[in-house]
């Protein structure tokens, strides 16, 4: 056995595997971009094939890239090594075995928080495991989760400095439950160790949600924070979600200060270019959803004239990935439940000159709330709410209703969508991301709270 970088124990003789597994583990900390993943990820695998860590995360590198093929093969050997591989393995490695069968081959994300808890319990210096139960609550759109895997590691962590990566998990944490200012003095807190750590886009990130949710007192200092901030986001060494994430930040502050001249300009250089440009680096379904939701937002303000081209632009781009494509399902269709949500409302603008897309896609997410009503990842009424949420934005938002069928049939689409309000954590993402429900049935937004009844005292409006 040979210690990675938290101290812990890697099944394998090879320094080099165990080096390339913490490789792995800054890349996706880091969100560096997936050829960084890969190389990691790859690494360990040719310095020691019957690692189990290293298989695993190459399982991991393969799902998060959409190849469930190959992370499936490689998970479902893993299986069937584990009962002889007490006492040979890690209990470390057995869980990490568990929590990522529980993902990818159960489409189970709470089993597989469940697993990467116990771990983080016993080991708090794994900041992977932190990391990838943070993701399993944010898929969850569970704030209490992403809280709680992340606080042993916090009342556990050195101070001089931290971890690095820990403040921002932390300060997120904080403010998807509702603590915002505790938030914010978390994420400076974190920016105190710049200077030894280097910096981390997910903290400034988190430190932006803090500050939006704080109220309309706070709104220019969340922008000029996240304008000054932006000069350390460079594009080829960030993931392509939190680069284009972070700029939506940015966008949604000129968008809710009805500055609409700069977010579309951030739409159209940073979030989806026109050309191949913007199709690669739309081939990530985080980046569709990003672009997705700021027009969102834009048309909610009247602005549909800017966003219709735009909404065109970017659904061609999705399909084959998270839209159907001649007739066969894209490779990466209902991969995240938020992103089908918008998906949907983009194809409500299209659907008076062609309504068939919109209706092949409806069915398709219905049939995908069935299989997950079947499964693990369906429980809670997981997949009924997604399915109504749905159906009752295609209802509220679609072109082609005829003019004595609309009132009605949007009045009870608003009305279904604002009973499932204890439910939209079904659908994943943050509490800002969906924010683009709270203004279906409220209108325009400005930092959580409606306009028309907004305050400057901010937060999530609860409905």
């Amino acid at each position: 056995m040979v210690a990675d970088q938290f101290g812990l124990e890697v099944a394998t003789t090879r320094p080099a595997c165990a080096k390339a597994v913490d490789s792995y583990y800054e890349a996706v900390l880091a969100y560096q971009p997936f050829r960084s993943w890969s190389a990691a990820a790859d690494e360990a695998m040719r310095e020691d094939a019957a690692c189990p860590m290293a298989r695993v995360l190459a399982a991991d590198c393969a799902f998060c890239q959409g190849d469930a093929a190959k992370a499936k093969d490689l998970l479902e050997n893993l299986s069937k090594e584990v009962e002889g591989a007490s006492g040979v393995w890690s209990w470390r490695e057995l869980r990490y075995v568990e929590a990522w069968c529980r993902w990818v081959l159960h489409s189970d994300p709470a089993g597989c928080y469940d697993a990467l808890s116990e771990v983080v319990s016993r080991h708090p210096s794994d900041l992977f495991a932190v990391k990838r139960g943070h993701i399993m609550g944010l898929i969850l759109g569970d704030g209490s989760r992403m809280l709680s895997i992340v606080q042993p590691a916090a009342d556990s962590a050195k101070t001089t400095p931290p971890p690095k990566y820990l403040h921002g998990m932390w300060s997120f944490a904080l403010e998807q439950e509702g603590q915002y200012k505790e938030a914010e003095r978390i994420a400076w807190e974190g920016f105190s160790f710049e200077k030894e750590l280097g910096p981390d886009a997910w903290l400034d990130h988190s430190l932006a949600h803090s500050l939006y949710f704080q109220g309309m007192g706070r709104l220019d200092d969340a922008m000029s924070f996240m304008k000054k901030r932006s000069e350390t986001w460079p594009k080829e060494d960030l993931h392509p979600f939190l680069y284009t994430h972070c700029w939506w930040h940015l966008a949604l502050l000129y968008t809710e200060s009805r500055n609409f001249e700069p977010a579309l300009t951030i739409f159209d250089e940073r979030l989806w270019p026109e050309g191949p440009e913007g199709l690669a680096q739309g081939g990530d379904p985080q980046v569709q959803l990003n672009a997705l939701n700021l027009l969102w937002r834009l048309e909610t303000r009247q602005q549909a004239e800017a966003a219709e081209p735009r909404w065109r632009r970017v659904l061609q781009g999705c399909k084959g990935l998270s839209l159907p494509k001649d007739g066969a399902k894209g490779t990466l269709q209902h991969g995240d439940l938020l992103l089908d949500i918008l998906l949907i409302r983009g194809l409500c603008v299209g659907a008076m000159e062609d309504a068939k897309p919109l209706d092949e896609f409806l069915t398709a997410v219905k049939k995908h709330s069935e299989e997950m009503a079947a499964g693990p990842g369906g429980a809670g009424g997981r997949a009924e709410a997604y399915r109504d949420i749905a159906q009752s934005v295609a209802e509220l938002f679609r072109s082609d209703l005829a003019s004595a069928q609309t009132a009605e049939k949007r009045s009870k689409a608003r009305n279904c969508i604002l009973e499932l309000k204890p439910h939209w954590g079904c659908l994943g993402g943050s509490e800002e991301q969906r924010g683009i429900l709270l203004e279906a049935v409220k209108g325009p937004v400005v930092c959580g709270n409606p306009q028309e009844e907004g305050s400057s005292n901010g937060g999530c409006y609860l409905l």
